[in-house]
């Protein structure tokens, strides 16, 4: 199939400046002022950031401008410069300089024969400066003078753009440690995610903002499975942590096996800053509920309350297992809220889709001047919770308004940030993920649909026919600033996404241990570059032990993620991973296989199954291939062509409100009084059967009323 790229938007956005802590306010507001409307429309300007560590100390740079018209221009912010502080002013700009070229020469790439291959400039901005000739000689200038300070600055080489970009967002040291040194062979897997990995190198600006810019209250972020919510996160604590070290900060997550990787994200970018560890007193890693080895955020606010923490055994049989968390959260929620604590000084939560708007509310009212950054996904969702407007989540005061606004001023830290670029799932990934996730193609209708259309477009999507209102007919195309360019460069939609149907599952186990074999060997991939997801969680383990033997008999080295190995950790070096839905989400891998797809077709609880479904594919940050059994993965398959042979658009009636509420009902997950009523409705039923008369003269027993009933109830179920 021919790499159809999406058509670009029209016209371009004007990068805003990503306003870190700021050092003299007035006087940096009037600069990015002056700044606008003189710096070029490729320009990046950040407000106290980045910080460069020197032996004695890290030093945060006021204001930094990199400007492939002016060059790499280093700001020190003053509120008044006077002629007779001209020494004492040029040794506060070397002591900016410095540091920073120091940072930079850390990247070979961006070395000359003995020095930098360009020059850092710095600029000594004041809104007070004298006018005073020798001043503006040495950069130290006002408003009026800025423009021509600027245009004396050295520019850099334009090929250097990308790796001076890469080199001051730290981005860079998150590329994987292995060269891939077995990926020898032209367009293999392994050649064709080395590139991949290498050029995953720069935050783009919508990341920018939410890692640096943190408001004094809270912040909402919102992405996409793979737009980068982990990574910002974790630059964010770091960022955090420098410039607060006497804050408490807890970064708090769903998803255990996410432990492992925010403690080595947040060190590693603490690190190149600091050149020291970060205090695990003051910055806290650590899980939403917690277990008996490992801290949670519930369990310390009641540690902090006096309040022996609930196990989960106790959750799950007061409250049933969907509302285990939930529950006692409430119980939680009715004494914090008679006296609140601030416990912390900033928490930030990844995966708030995954958790329980009461929890949400503990975390505002634990935390000092509500610093709360919480991050979700829309569309991704394994249980029963979704994210609420802002007054169902945070409550309202006593006028009834909402306690928490969420607003984006200039010059000011953005409160909500919307991450529309997928960096993990190619184009043809995504969109069958959410395809098959909302049941679009699926016969005779959707399973799921936003409330507000309006996301579509928010998530990287272009309106292509119809409009994004409920009730009308719309196509949806990824947008072509919504995916990098790698991925239609080096990737061929045809490979990227597959669907097998199989008759038996010693055939399904069979074909996927020969598929991994063959992306290891011709494929030059690791073991560990491979996850396997079966989606039904209740069998996932058993399930799991089946195909260790068939990849066993392959010379294929597997684990069972925390089973057979630490749930806190999610890969096993030289092991193909095998997890059940909850375990994958949150990680990713470059080649995912769903094995058992067809439990997620059809039956009850279609709303969760369809999430698992997205859930799954989506971990995929190369290829991805569905398996499944008999006639429910023939209804995937069909699902899938139809998304095919509209070369990959979304094609849809949007539902009606009335429609999206029979959805939640219709396919909503059955609670423990549903699931007791239909076991017990089965079990008569087959009593009845059992009984040796006919079907139909019971039948005839019963009221017409009755039987007109449940003649309906089978209908509107088929």
């Amino acid at each position: 199939m021919r790499k159809e790229r999406p058509p670009p938007k029209p016209g371009k956005i004007m990068k805003q400046p990503v306003i870190g802590t700021k050092i003299n306010n007035e006087a940096i507001d009037s600069l990015i002022d002056a700044l606008e409307a003189v710096a070029d429309e490729e320009a990046a300007f950040y407000v106290g950031y980045p910080v460069a560590a020197t032996i004695d100390a890290s030093v945060k740079i006021p204001a930094l401008l990199i400007s492939p018209q002016y060059g790499l221009v280093c700001f020190d912010v003053r509120p008044t410069a006077k002629a007779n502080e001209l020494s004492e002013l040029k040794s506060s700009q070397r002591g900016i300089v410095l540091p920073l070229k120091s940072k930079l020469l850390q990247h070979t790439e961006l070395a000359g024969e003995d020095d930098l291959a360009f020059k850092v400039n710095a600029i000594t901005f004041s809104n007070n400066a004298d006018d005073d000739q020798a001043l503006i000689d040495n950069k130290i200038v006002g408003p009026k003078n800025l423009e021509n300070a600027l245009q004396s600055c050295s520019p850099f080489p334009t090929g250097l753009l990308k790796q001076i970009n890469a080199a001051i967002e730290r981005v860079a040291n998150i590329r994987p440690k292995a060269k891939r040194t077995i990926a020898v062979t032209p367009k293999s897997k392994g050649s064709t995610l080395k590139i991949i990995e290498n050029e995953i190198a720069n935050l783009d600006s919508w990341q920018k903002a939410a890692a640096i810019e943190t408001p004094d209250g809270p912040q909402r972020i919102r992405g996409l499975a793979g737009s980068g919510k982990t990574i910002v996160l974790a630059l964010k604590a770091a960022y955090l942590h420098g410039e607060h070290p006497d804050w408490k900060i807890c970064v708090t997550y769903h998803t255990r096996s996410l432990t492992q990787q925010f403690s080595s994200l947040i060190k590693r970018f603490y690190f190149d800053d600091y050149r020291d560890e970060p205090n695990d007193i003051n910055l806290q890693i650590m899980h939403s509920f917690g277990s008996m080895g490992q801290r949670g955020v519930y369990a310390e606010i009641c540690l902090a309350y006096g309040i022996p923490p609930k196990d989960f055994g106790y959750a799950k049989r007061t409250y049933g297992f969907n509302n285990a968390f939930r529950g006692i959260c409430t119980e939680l929620l009715t004494v914090v809220e008679r006296d609140p604590k601030p416990l912390f000084d900033a928490i930030l939560i990844d995966e708030a889709q995954d958790l329980p708007k009461e929890f949400l509310r503990l975390a505002y009212l634990c935390t000092r001047k509500h610093r709360v950054v919480w991050a979700y996904d829309d569309l991704q969702n394994l249980g029963d919770y979704q994210m609420l407007s802002l007054k169902e989540t945070f409550g309202t005061d006593e006028h009834g308004d909402a306690l928490v606004r969420l607003e984006n001023e200039p010059k000011k830290p953005r409160q909500d940030i919307i991450l529309p670029k997928c960096y993990r799932n190619t184009p043809w990934t995504l969109v069958t993920a959410h395809a098959l996730g909302s049941g679009t193609y699926r016969d005779p209708n959707m399973v799921q649909h936003p409330d507000d259309p309006q996301l579509w477009s928010d998530i990287g999507y272009s309106v292509r026919g119809g409009d994004l209102e409920l009730g009308k007919h719309v196509v949806l195309q990824r947008s072509a600033d919504a995916s990098p360019d790698f991925f239609y460069e080096l990737m061929d939609p045809e490979d990227c996404v597959q669907f097998y149907r199989f008759g038996s599952d010693r055939e399904q186990f069979l074909a996927v241990a020969q598929m991994i074999k063959e992306d290891i060997t011709a494929g030059e991939l690791y073991a560990h570059d491979i996850v396997v997801v079966f989606p039904n969680a209740i069998d996932a383990e058993k399930r799991a032990m089946y195909l260790r033997q068939f990849l066993a008999d392959q010379g294929i080295d597997s684990h069972i993620v925390g089973v057979t190995s630490s749930k806190d950790s999610f890969h096993a070096e030289g092991k193909v991973a095998l997890t059940g839905p909850y375990r994958a989400k949150g990680n990713e891998a470059p080649m995912v296989y769903l094995v058992d797809a067809d439990w997620c077709a059809s039956g009850f609880e279609l709303i969760k199954k369809r999430n698992i479904l997205f859930t799954a594919i989506t971990r995929s940050r190369g290829w991805v291939r569905v398996l499944g059994l008999n006639q429910g993965m023939d209804l995937l398959m069909q699902e899938f062509q139809k998304l095919k042979s509209k070369s990959y658009k979304l094609d849809f009636k949007i539902p009606t409100l009335e429609e999206l509420r029979q959805m939640r009902t219709l396919y909503r997950d059955l609670t423990s009084d549903d699931r007791k009523k239909a076991d017990d409705f089965k079990k008569a039923f087959d009593k009845l059967n059992a009984s040796g008369l006919e079907m139909q003269a019971i039948l005839q027993t019963l009221p017409k009323d009755t039987i007109e009933q449940m003649l309906r109830a089978l209908k509107d179920a088929e």
